[in-house]
């Protein structure tokens, strides 16, 4: 193959590597023009994906938005307390409402009692959670719940 190469006149070898390059550049451009059609149908399928998760998301939380339709209040809270047994260790409930945000402040002889009756107010209620504070305080735990 050399030999045939050193044969050739200096034209012939010039035309030979510009043919060369062009294939090489026609070859790479093939590959470039793959990868780019790849990305950009993947990107599609990404935006597409997303919207549906997104629109599935928004329906289910409708949804259950709307099953958890009771409204904050003493009244609902109290049912919470006793349909799910924490009179013993759940003390000294205050509901306060101010403005449009409402305050529940309750005390709790431990940690795991009052993780649990927060979560059970917070998914009974379609209120949206703003902040939760938890301070443990002369062997209880005083709890904070802030809704919008």
């Amino acid at each position: 193959m050399f030999n045939f190469y050193q044969n050739l006149q200096k034209r012939e070898k010039k035309l030979v590597l510009i043919s060369l390059c062009f294939i090489v550049v026609f070859v790479f451009s093939i590959f470039i023009k793959n990868t780019y059609d790849s990305y950009s149908s993947s990107s599609i399928n990404l935006k597409k994906a997303k919207s549906d998760y997104e629109y599935v998301f928004n329906k289910i939380n409708t949804f259950q938005r709307s099953l958890n339709n009771s409204s904050l209040d003493e009244k609902s809270i109290n049912l919470i307390l006793m349909n799910n047994n924490f009179e013993d260790s759940i003390t000294d409930i205050k509901f306060n409402e101010i403005d449009s945000l409402i305050f529940i402040n309750f005390s709790s002889v431990n940690i795991v009692d009052a993780v649990s009756f927060s979560e059970k107010i917070i998914n009974k209620h379609s209120n949206q959670l703003i902040s939760l504070k938890y301070k443990n305080l002369d062997s209880k735990v005083i709890t904070e719940l802030k809704f919008d």
